[in-house]
Order: C-alpha cells, then structure tokens, then sequence
C-alpha cells in the first residue's frame, strides 16, 4: 500500500468524521438548549462559588444565590425572545426540562423561574452580592450610631458640664443657654440631613466643626474675659475641637472617626456575639442571619485584609473590596468553565456514540472499504476536491482577525454542506444498515476474538472522533489535503478511469 493510497484512506475517514461532527455538534447544541445545560451549570458553580466546597453551607449558599439571581441586575440579562414562535419554543423547553427533572431526580436550581442566564458578568455579580451584604446600608447605620453618640456623648454632654461649672463660678444660670440650644438644635439638624443623604459624611464633618466655633464665637463674645473661668471655658472648647479630630486634619480626622474600615463592617456581619447584635444595629445584622455560608465568611475577611493593605482610606475600601470580588468571581468562573468543558466534552462522546451506533459508522469497518474498494475512496476524495479548503482556511483566519470575509466564508461552508449531502446520497459510503453491509460487517467480525463485538469498539472509536469537532477535521482535512497535493499528480490508468466512471454513472 502506498502513501497516496494511505492519504486516501486518512481523507475518507476525516470526511466521515466531519460530516458526523456536524450532526453531533447540533445534536449537542439542541440537547444544551433543551436541557439549559449552561444556565444551570453556571448557578450550580455559583452556588459552589459561595459554599467554598462545604456540603454543611449548600442550604445558605442556594438561598444566598437565590438571592442573587432575584436581583433586578441579575434578572435583566435573562433576555427571552418576544412572539408567538419563540413563545411557543420556550414553553417546548420549559415541559422538556421538567420531564429531564423529574426523570433526573434533580432540583430546579432557578427556583420558581423557569430559566436563567447564561452569563452573569463580574461586575453584576460583586455589585449584587454587595448589596445582599448589605454593606453599604450597614455602613451608613455604623457611621449613624457613631455620629449620634459623638453629638450627644462627646459635644453637648462634655459641653453642659463646662458650662454647668461656668455657670457656678459667674453666678449666671442662665449663661449661653439660648446659644446652647440652639447648638443643640443645628447638631440635630446636622444628623437629620445625613440620615436621609442629603448631606455626605465630609460635609457633615465641616458642618460639626463650624457648628462648634460658632458657638465658642458666641461665647467669646457674651462672657466676660476679666473672669479666670471665662478663659478656662474657651481653652476647654478648643480642646474639645481637638480631641474630635483625634489630632489630625479637623475635618479628615473626624471623618475617620465616623467611617468604619471593611475589616470593621464584616467584624459585625460575622460577630456570634449576642450583646453586640443588641442595639440600633440589630436589624441589619438579623437580616443577614444565617445567610451567609461559613466558608464565604472566611473568603471574605481574606478579602477585606488584602484590601486593607491596599489601601488605608475607609471611603475607598468598597471599591476595592468590590474589584477583588470581581476578580474573585473570575477565578472561581474560569474553574467552573473548566469543569463545563469537560463534561460537554463527555457528553459529546456519549452524543458522538449514538450517531455512530445509529447511522453504523464503525472506523475499522469504515478503514477496511475505504482500503479494498477503490470506488468509494475516490468518490470520497472527488468530493473533497469539490471544496476550496485553502480558500476557506484563509477566509476563516480573516473573519476571525479583522470579522471581513464572513460571508464568502458562510458560502464556502454551505458548499462543503451540499458536498456532504451529495456524497452521502449517491455514493455506497461505507455506513449505514443496509443488509449487505451488515453482511459484510458480520463476515469481517468472524475472526474477532474478544467476546464484545468488533463493531461496539469500532462505534467508540467514531465516537470519540467525532467529539473532536468538525472544525477540527475539517482543518485537518486540509493538512492532509495539502500534503496529498504537494506531490505530482498519479497518471490515471484506463482501468481506474472506467472504475469511476462506472461509480459516476
């Protein structure tokens, strides 16, 4: 046996192997649809995501998920075509994929939807989970507590006293009281604005300390400065100021004060502790209570560290903490389309042995043919002439590099089509069920040895082969095509030219 006739043979089977792929790979897209292979997966993977692995934190992870996928930015990107057509199909899909269920034994993952998306992007996913946290809610309650125990606690307290004792020493009672409650008042107002975000936490800031020196202007101006109390008052006042700025910038000082860091906010999510869930923060905390799995917890602080060693300002931590999320979903996402890909891949087997079983496409039968009968291996090869490979190839690099050629490309593909159609109806490929090839088939298994049949081994094979993919064929088809061509052309002799055309009539 020569190399052009080996090359025959390797072409034949290519051939076969991607006429086949085609029909698995459509049978495998139609299966996915169907089934929602990949809207599943990526929920199931999100779920795995948020349980880091542990079987005792699935129940919270689903429900945290549940969650997620509830979310109005989630929700959107499930697109569903409008009509009465795509209507219809999605009803089909939706029955198919309760029948698959319940055969199955398998949950619905999408809850009471009957479908999801199949791509949730990074930023979707850290922007939903953080509000599921409810971070920045828990952050605006930290900074009101602390902002109203800094009023009442360590301004107007500290500042009733030292005016209770300025008040003895002068003999006045009623000494700064109407300037005291109007300071009173105008803090009131201050929190007021900031509890319904009229007012951010920098200009509240400015606002308390412009409060104060116009309260210690009013009092510089009404006490009187021969009094040894008067001056204490003042030096007691500008020491209050100082100490709300904690030695710092007035303003910044003061804003740190008030604005809990990441490491602080996921302290209060993750606290056990009973007392420190008591108060104003209650709520929040028993909102998130038995939501968020262990293991996420953990994810979590890691997070928050390296955060915190990014940056030190408070007010820039959530954005950060929301890029290292998303960066974090990424990893988990490339594992998970990993995981995906291998599975289609098994499935793509189990399709590629069905068709092969179905259509009877066994490779060592198919060698055997395509090696003694020379008609069918040169009607193969006349049709894989019919097709400009190189002409393809070249436009398939084009539409992938610069998406020019697109349509000379879809043209060319439609001809390798009707070529695969023409060849598979009018010439005695060698699959299929007809009676004389089953005969055939069951004499060359005569001498086989082991007790499984020899065509189940040959069915695995295809399989296995046409998993690999029609694109993978078919540039393979033209490696070896090349190669075929690159010699001189073999002088046809009378007896092969009245072969074929014996075949072509």
């Amino acid at each position: 046996m020569g190399l052009p006739v080996v090359l025959d043979i390797a072409l034949g089977l290519m051939f076969v192997y991607m006429a086949l792929g085609l029909i698995a790979s459509e049978a495998q897209e139609i299966v996915s649809t169907m089934l929602q292979w990949r809207a599943e997966h990526l929920k199931y993977s999100i779920e795995q995501l948020l349980a880091g692995g542990q079987s005792a934190d699935r129940r919270a992870a689903r429900r945290l998920a549940d969650q997620i996928y509830n979310s109005p930015m989630v929700r959107d990107l499930n697109y569903e075509a409008q009509g009465v057509i795509a209507r219809s199909a999605r009803q089909i899909i939706h029955v198919v994929g309760r029948i698959y269920r319940l055969l199955s034994r398998t949950r619905n993952v999408f809850g009471d939807q009957t479908s999801g998306p199949s791509y949730i992007p990074s930023e979707a996913f850290a922007t939903t989970l953080l509000e599921s946290l409810q971070l920045e809610g828990l952050q605006k309650s930290v900074v009101e507590v602390r902002l109203k125990r800094l009023l009442q606690e360590r301004i107007m307290l500290p500042l009733g006293d030292t005016l209770h004792t300025l008040r003895a020493a002068i003999g006045d009672g009623a000494l700064l009281d109407v300037e005291l409650r109007n300071l009173e008042a105008s803090l009131e107002k201050i929190f007021l604005d900031y509890r319904t975000g009229r007012t951010g936490l920098a200009q509240i800031a400015d606002r308390v300390l412009a409060e104060l020196d116009h309260f210690a202007d009013q009092g510089a101006q009404i006490l009187p400065e021969s009094y040894g109390a008067t001056q204490a008052f003042i030096r007691r006042l500008g020491y209050l100021r100082s100490q709300l700025a904690g030695g710092m910038d007035m303003s910044e000082g003061l804003v740190r004060q008030l604005q809990p860091t990441l490491k602080e906010l996921l302290a209060l999510i993750n606290s056990s502790d009973r007392n420190e869930r008591s108060g104003e923060l209650a709520s929040v905390r028993q909102s998130l209570e038995g939501k968020l799995p262990l293991r996420l917890k953990e994810s979590l602080s890691l997070i928050a560290e390296r955060v915190t060693r990014r940056t030190g300002r408070a007010d820039d931590q959530l954005k950060v903490f929301q890029q290292e999320l998303e960066q974090w979903y990424d990893r988990g996402m490339d594992r998970a389309g990993g995981v995906y890909r291998r599975n289609s891949k098994i499935v793509g087997i189990l399709i590629g042995i069905a068709i092969a079983a179905i259509v009877n496409a066994d490779t060592f039968y198919m060698a055997n043919r395509l090696t003694v009968n020379q008609a069918v291996r040169t009607s193969v090869i006349q049709t894989i002439d019919q097709v400009p490979l190189e002409t393809m190839l070249s436009q398939s690099d084009d539409a992938n590099s610069n998406n020019t050629g697109l349509s000379a490309l879809s043209d060319d593909l439609q001809d390798l089509g009707n070529a695969v159609q023409t060849t598979l109806s009018d010439y005695s490929l060698p699959i299929g069920r007809s009676p004389k090839l089953l005969a055939t088939q069951a004499v060359l298994e005569a001498d086989w040895a082991l007790p499984i049949p020899r065509r189940w081994f040959g069915w695995g094979l295809t399989g296995i082969a046409v998993s690999m993919g029609s694109s993978f064929w078919f540039d393979a088809l033209r490696r070896v095509m090349s190669v075929r061509t690159s010699g001189s052309k073999p002088t046809r002799t009378s007896a092969t030219a009245n072969d074929e055309s014996s075949v072509t009539r």
